[in-house]
C-alpha cells in the first residue's frame, strides 16, 4: 500500500499566526487508498482583494478533484482551468477595485508519481536525495491567474522517494529569506523546518507555508545516507495532536510554532504535570455500624418532610381515640393494641434506627461533593395506635366460640331495627355501574354462542380490504402507460436542457445519448406523437452536430498497387516527400516508392543478408539533408541506418546505444528521433555529414512510453499506443492524454498522428474507416468519412495534403 505523506503547515493571516490558513488545502481523491490522488494547494493573491478570494479558489479546486479520474497532468490541467473559471466569473461580476488575480502552486501525487503545477506568483522548494531546489514558474507561466495572459500552468514531474519533501509557500517569504538559506531550511530535519521558517517570516502580514514529506532514509549531498527523524505518530505538525490510533502513552502533542524558545520547557513541564494528575474519585458514604437491621429507609431531604409525617401520625392517633370513645369499651382492648416496631423490641421501647443505604449510586453527584454528615434522625418511634379495624378484629377473636351477637348489639352496631331487611341486597340490574364480559347475558343461537361485536367488525373490514385489493392491485402492478409515457418525455426534455448548458463535450454527449434512449422507449409505448418526434429530432440534430461528420473536398486515386509484387501490399508505415510517397510493406518486407507525377511504383529497399541489410522496421523522410538532396531514412532490425537519396541506397553512420530496440522514428529539421518503447525512452540524434555518428541525447524518458508504437515530432512529441490512446508530451516530459472528449466512438489502433495545423492533429482510425481531427488539448473537433476510406491501412500528411492507402490503391485527399 502507498505510504501517506506527512503534512505540516502554518499561516499568517493579517499578522495573526494560525496552524491552518485559508489559502492552503490538502485534499484526497476517490478510489482505494493505494491509488488515491493526494492534492496539496497553496494560493496567494496579487491584488488587494485577491488574498481574501484565494481561499474560495482553493476550496473550488479541492471539490473539483473528487469528480476527476485521469492522469496527474490531466488533473492539474482541469484544476487550473477550474481556478481560471472561478476567477473569471468573479471578475466579470465585480467592479474594477474588487477584481482579483492569483498565483497557485499545486502538488499532486498518486503512488510513486508526483507532479508540480505552478501558475502566476508561486514558489516551491523540492528536496530530493539531500539536494534542495527552488522552483518558480518561468515566463510566460508567471502571469497571474485571472490576468488573461498566461498559457496555463507550468508542469514538472518530480522524483519523490523516501526522505524527499516539498515545501509550498507564498512568495512574500522570498523577499525575507535568501534562496540559499531557504534551501538550507528545507533540508533540515522535518520537525525543524516549519519552526525555523516561521521565526524568519513571523513579521509578515500574509504568509502561507505547507510541507509534504515522505518519511524514510535521506541521502545527503555527499552520498552518505542519514536517517530522517520523523514523529512516531506520523504527522510533522498536526493540530489534532498525535497520530490516529496511537496509544495515549505514545501520542504526540501538537508542538506550537508560536511559543518562544525560553518558554518551551515550562510548557512541556506543565503538560507532563497534567498527565500525572489522577482523576478524582467520588466519595461513597460508609455503611452504618449496625448492619443487622433489615429495614432500609430513605433519609429525609429536609425538615419539612419530618413535620408532615408527624402530622399524619397525630391525625391517626386522634381518629383512633374517637373510635374507642364511640364503642365505649376501650379499657379492655388497650392490652391488645400492637405497637410500632414490636417485632424488633418490646412494647414501649424505641426501635433501633434504620440502616443507611449501602448502594453508593443512591447518592447524587452534588451531594457526594459535600462533607460527610452524621445520620439524620428518623421518624419518631413512640407507640402508635392502630386504626379501628384492628381493634374490632381483636374484639371478635375475644368472643367465645359459637357465640353470636345479640339483636341489641346488632342494632347498636348497625343502626337497623330487627326485621327491617337483609344487610346486603342483590341489585336487579348491573347497568350504569359496572358491566362484565357479557358471558352471562350474551344471546345464543341454538346451542352455539354468537361471536363478540368487535370480531364481527374486524371480519367485515378484512373482507372490504380484500375486495379493494382485488380491484386495485392488478392495475397498480400493471402501471399507467400514460403516466410512464409522460415521465419519459419529461426526462428526455431535462436531459436535452442539460446538454445545452454544459461545457464539457463528454458530459454533453452523455446527456444527449440518455435523452435519445428515453425517447426510443417512449416510441415503443405510444407510437408516433408530435411532441415526442420534435424532441427526437432535436436530440438527433444535436448528436449530428457533435459528430461533426465532414466529407473531404476530393479523394483521387494516385495509383493502384493491386498488381505490385506477388502478395498484396500491406503497409505498416507511410512517409511523403516532395515527389514520392514511400510505403513500408510489412508483408514482403520491403520499401516501395510511388512517384506522384505518373503513379509508377518500385521497390527501393529489401532485406538482403549478403548486403547486410536487415528487415526494415521504420521509415522517415529527411528534407534538411546535409548531403544535398532530400532522403528517406530506413532503420532495419539490426539497428543499421540507410538513406535513399539521388536514387541510390547509402549506409549512414548510426550510433545505436547498447540494447536499443527501435519501435519507430521521426524527423524534425536536421534531427532524428528514435522511439524505444521497450526502454521507455525517445533519443534525439544530431546530424553530421556522414549521418548520425554521435551518441544520442534522451529527448524524453517516461513510463508513459511503455505502450507507444507510433511517433510524431514537431514542436511537441506525440505518440499513439496500441489501444488507440494518444499522448502529447510538453516541456519537462509531462504527458497529457488526449481525452477525445465529445467523440462518438473512441479511437481503435490509431495510426501515426499527423499535424494539420499548429492547433490540430489528424489521426487515421482504420477500425472505423475515418480520419479524426483532434485539438491539441485533446478535445474532439471533427471527423472525415468517405466510402474510399474503407479498409485504410496507412496515412500521412505533407503540406496540408493527405495520402491514404485503401482498397489496394494510393489516394490523395484534399480537405
Amino acid at each position: 500500500m502507498t505510504e501517506p505523506l506527512q503534512v505540516g503547515q502554518f499561516a499568517i493571516v493579517d499578522h495573526e499566526p494560525v496552524d491552518r490558513g485559508p489559502n492552503a488545502g490538502v485534499f484526497h481523491g476517490r478510489g482505494p487508498a493505494d491509488d488515491r490522488v493526494e492534492l496539496f494547494i497553496v494560493a496567494e493573491g496579487t491584488t488587494p482583494a485577491g488574498e481574501a478570494f484565494a481561499g474560495h479558489v482553493v476550496s473550488a479546486m479541492g471539490q473539483a478533484l473528487t469528480a476527476l479520474d485521469m492522469s496527474l497532468t490531466g488533473i492539474l490541467r482541469r484544476l487550473f482551468a477550474e481556478a481560471e473559471r472561478a476567477v473569471a466569473d468573479w471578475n466579470r461580476k465585480s467592479i474594477a477595485q474588487h477584481r482579483v488575480a492569483l498565483g497557485v502552486s499545486c502538488l499532486v501525487r498518486r503512488g510513486g508519481q508526483v507532479v508540480l503545477g505552478q501558475a502566476g506568483p508561486a514558489a516551491a522548494v523540492a528536496v530530493h536525495g539531500g539536494r534542495a531546489e527552488l522552483l518558480r514558474p518561468e515566463p510566460p507561466f508567471d502571469q497571474p491567474i485571472g490576468s488573461g495572459k498566461g498559457p496555463g500552468p507550468l508542469l514538472r514531474r518530480l522524483p519523490f522517494e523516501a526522505g524527499d519533501r516539498v515545501v509550498l509557500l507564498s512568495t512574500p517569504a522570498l523577499a525575507e529569506v535568501e534562496e540559499e538559506v531557504l534551501r538550507g531550511i528545507a533540508g533540515l530535519p522535518l520537525e525543524e523546518v516549519l519552526p525555523d521558517l516561521y521565526r524568519r517570516v513571523q513579521h509578515l502580514r500574509h504568509q502561507t507555508v505547507l510541507l509534504a514529506a515522505l518519511p524514510g532514509t535521506v541521502s545527503k549531498a555527499g552520498g552518505a545516507p542519514a536517517e530522517e527523524s520523523a514523529p512516531a505518530g506520523g504527522a510533522v505538525i498536526d493540530a489534532t495532536g498525535g497520530g490516529a490510533g496511537a496509544p495515549r502513552e505514545e501520542r504526540l502533542y501538537q508542538p506550537s510554532l508560536f511559543v518562544d524558545e525560553e518558554h518551551e520547557e515550562a510548557v512541556l513541564e506543565a503538560r507532563h504535570e497534567l498527565e500525572r494528575v489522577t482523576p478524582r474519585r467520588l466519595p461513597v458514604a460508609a455503611p452504618a455500624a449496625d448492619a443487622a437491621a433489615e429495614e432500609v429507609t430513605l433519609p429525609l431531604a429536609a425538615g419539612e418532610r419530618r413535620s408532615a409525617l408527624m402530622r399524619v401520625v397525630a391525625e391517626s392517633r386522634e381518629r383512633a381515640e374517637r373510635a374507642r370513645a364511640a364503642l365505649g369499651g376501650a379499657e379492655g382492648t388497650a392490652a391488645l393494641r400492637p405497637t410500632w416496631g414490636a417485632a424488633a423490641a418490646s412494647a414501649g421501647s424505641p426501635p433501633p434506627p434504620p440502616a443507611p443505604r449501602k448502594n453508593p449510586r443512591a447518592q447524587s453527584f452534588t451531594r457526594s461533593l459535600a462533607p460527610a454528615e452524621g445520620p439524620k434522625p428518623g421518624p419518631s418511634t413512640e407507640t402508635l395506635d392502630l386504626p379501628l379495624v384492628d381493634e374490632l378484629a381483636a374484639e371478635r377473636r375475644a368472643r367465645p366460640s359459637g357465640e353470636t351477637p345479640s339483636a341489641a348489639a346488632v342494632t347498636r352496631e348497625t343502626g337497623l331495627a330487627p326485621g327491617s331487611g337483609a344487610l346486603v341486597r342483590v341489585r336487579s340490574s348491573m347497568g350504569g355501574r359496572w358491566r362484565g364480559s357479557g358471558t352471562l347475558d350474551r344471546p345464543r343461537l341454538g346451542n352455539y354462542q354468537l361471536p363478540p361485536t368487535w370480531a364481527v367488525i374486524m371480519a367485515g373490514l378484512a373482507v372490504l380490504l380484500l375486495l379493494v385489493g382485488i380491484v386495485t392491485v392488478p392495475s397498480m402492478l400493471k402501471g399507467d402507460p400514460g403516466a410512464e409515457y409522460s415521465n419519459l418525455l419529461n426526462g428526455a426534455a431535462q436531459k436535452l436542457a442539460i446538454a445545452r448548458v454544459v461545457d464539457d463535450p463528454a458530459a454533453r454527449r452523455t446527456a444527449l445519448v440518455e435523452a435519445q434512449a428515453l425517447l426510443l422507449k417512449a416510441r415503443e409505448l405510444q407510437g408516433s406523437d408530435p411532441q415526442a418526434e420534435t424532441l427526437f429530432n432535436e436530440v438527433a440534430g444535436a448528436l449530428n452536430e457533435m459528430d461533426r461528420v465532414v466529407q473531404p473536398a476530393s479523394v483521387e486515386v494516385v495509383t493502384s498497387l493491386d498488381r505490385f509484387g506477388e502478395r498484396p501490399v500491406a503497409p505498416s508505415r507511410m512517409a511523403a516527400g516532395p515527389d514520392h510517397v514511400y510505403l513500408l510493406d510489412a508483408a514482403t518486407p520491403q520499401v516501395i516508392a510511388v512517384a506522384l507525377a505518373d503513379g509508377s511504383a518500385k521497390s527501393i529497399y529489401a532485406e538482403d543478408a549478403a548486403a547486410k541489410r536487415g528487415r526494415p522496421v521504420a521509415i522517415a523522410h529527411l528534407d534538411a539533408n546535409d548531403r544535398g538532396a532530400p532522403a528517406l531514412l530506413i532503420v532495419d532490425h539490426q539497428n543499421r541506418l540507410w538513406a535513399w537519396e539521388n536514387d541510390a541506397l547509402t549506409a549512414l553512420a548510426f550510433n545505436a546505444p547498447e540494447g536499443l530496440v527501435v519501435t519507430d522514428i521521426a524527423v524534425r529539421g536536421r534531427d532524428l528521433y528514435v522511439l524505444d518503447a521497450a526502454h521507455k525512452v525517445v533519443y534525439r540524434y544530431a546530424q553530421e555529414r556522414d549521418g548520425f555518428p554521435n551518441p544520442p541525447a534522451k529527448a524524453l524518458e517516461t513510463a508513459d512510453l511503455a505502450n507507444a508504437r507510433r511517433l510524431f515530432v514537431d514542436a511537441e512529441i506525440l505518440t499513439a499506443d496500441a489501444d488507440g490512446t494518444l499522448h502529447r508530451f510538453i516541456g519537462g516530459g509531462v504527458a497529457l492524454t488526449l481525452s477525445q472528449a465529445g467523440i462518438d466512438r473512441k479511437l481503435v489502433a490509431a495510426e501515426t498522428p499527423q499535424a494539420l495545423s499548429a492547433a490540430e492533429v489528424a489521426v487515421l482510425d482504420p477500425a472505423n474507416s475515418r480520419v479524426v481531427v483532434l485539438l491539441r488539448d485533446g478535445a474532439f473537433d471533427r471527423q472525415y468519412r468517405h466510402p474510399d476510406f474503407a479498409g485504410a491501412r496507412a496515412f500521412t500528411v505533407r503540406g496540408g495534403t493527405a495520402y491514404i492507402l485503401s482498397g489496394g490503391a494510393l489516394r490523395r485527399i484534399t480537405w
